[in-house]
């Protein structure tokens, strides 16, 4: 009898054992899993969709003699669908934005007719009498395109790099000075192709953002080598 009740509870030990292995292995394997599904294979669900920017516009290599005044501000808002690359931690954006850019300066469009080429040439020169305003703004549709890196962690940093291209509907001169109040429209010798690239790094819905453009905003028959850019913060609520 004491032979029989060693041998059973000699079985029942080796059988708690081998449970207890099994339960701790058991265990491991799901934290395991847990752990590689949190950090590999969790697929980012589309965001930063609606792109909202404030930003200091102005432009580079202006004539001299031209100043360009702290109040140039302009405006982008920018629609985006989002595809993850994978489940890693890049995306693809595209879509469709609106860009208002605006510059503020003491720069006064003057056109002279070129007799022999037999048409208007476009000239910056800087302004003579009293004035309080003197914009320049463009209206800018844009396609975007963007490589997006996002950090899956409770609070996202991201980084964003990408190019864009875009038309100019719209473009006006605003001024005030003692003369009167003017609007004037569709400037000559604009170049009407916009193209360049952006960047955004910034923590969840708040970047700073960047653009700057290849594009010239004068064609060959105005100041040549002008170029746009602009420097702000985005805010992305989604």
């Amino acid at each position: 009898m004491k032979r029989i009740a060693h041998t059973l509870c000699h079985i029942l030990l080796l059988c708690f054992i081998a449970n207890g292995q099994d339960k701790s292995n058991q265990e491991k394997k799901v934290t395991k899993e847990y752990e590689e599904y949190d950090l590999k294979n969790y697929k980012s669900e589309p965001s930063d969709r609606l792109i909202l920017e404030v930003s200091h516009t102005g432009w580079l290599n202006v004539p001299k003699g031209i100043t360009m005044n702290w109040k140039s501000m302009g405006f982008n808002v920018a629609l985006m669908f989002d595809k993850s690359i994978g489940r890693s931690n890049f995306s693809v954006g595209y879509g469709i934005g609106f860009f208002n850019h605006n510059f503020h300066s003491n720069a006064d469009f003057v056109y002279r007719y070129d007799s022999l080429q037999k048409h208007n040439i476009t000239d910056l020169i800087p302004k003579t009498n009293n004035y309080t305003v003197n914009r320049f703004s463009q209206r800018i549709v844009e396609v975007p395109l963007e490589i997006r890196f996002r950090t899956k962690t409770i609070s996202k940093f991201k980084i964003m790099l990408g190019g864009k291209i875009g038309y100019v509907f719209s473009d006006f001169r605003k001024v005030f000075d003692d003369k009167g109040h003017f609007k004037f429209y569709d400037t000559k010798n604009v170049n009407y192709l916009r193209y360049g690239v952006v960047a955004r790094i910034g923590v969840e819905q708040f970047c700073l953002t960047a653009s700057y453009y290849f594009s010239e905003v004068f064609t060959k028959r105005g100041p040549n080598g002008i170029i746009p850019y602009s420097v702000g913060i985005a805010i992305i609520p989604f």
